[in-house]
Order: structure tokens, then sequence, then C-alpha cells
């Protein structure tokens, strides 16, 4: 090729395959093939060991439906806008 310039890379990857930083599926440990990637342990039911999810959903539910929440809850300025354009 006359008058080409071929560039070449002047630093070396870390990986020895590009686009490749982990190891064959056959050569992988146990925690990078089967463990969540979280610090606890998850028991069989899918939920932290020691965590009692069921009660602790049902009672926050108790408390939003007891808070007196409205299902169609007014806007914080809705009174100021009405007053502004009212005839009064």
């Amino acid at each position: 090729m006359v008058g080409q310039q071929t560039k070449t890379n002047s630093f070396t990857m870390s990986a020895p395959n590009e686009g490749r930083q982990s190891p064959e599926p056959e050569r992988q440990t146990g925690a990078q093939l089967n463990e969540p990637p979280s610090s606890g342990k998850i028991g069989e039911s899918g939920v932290p060991d020691g965590a009692n999810v069921d009660t602790h959903a049902k009672q926050s539910s108790d408390k939003t439906k007891n808070s007196g929440l409205e299902s169609n809850p007014v806007h914080p300025l809705a009174q100021a806008a009405e007053d502004k354009v009212s005839k009064s």
C-alpha cells in the first residue's frame, strides 16, 4: 500500500480478547453463575433471610389506607390561580 499509513495502538487492553471481560461460562465460579449481585443471602422464598415481607407490606398498606389520602387531591396552587382570575 503506497502512501497509506497504518495506525497501531500503543497500548494493550487488560482483556486478551476485545469486548470479553468475563471468563468463559464453563470456567466461571458459582458466584458468577448462580448468585445474585448482592451482599445478602436470599432464602428459598426469594426474599432476604429473616425478612417478613408480607407482614411489612400489609402494615405499610394499612398505614397508607388510614392516612386520609384523597383520590383526587387539589393542587397546592389551584386556589391561588382561581383567586387571580376571579372577578371579586
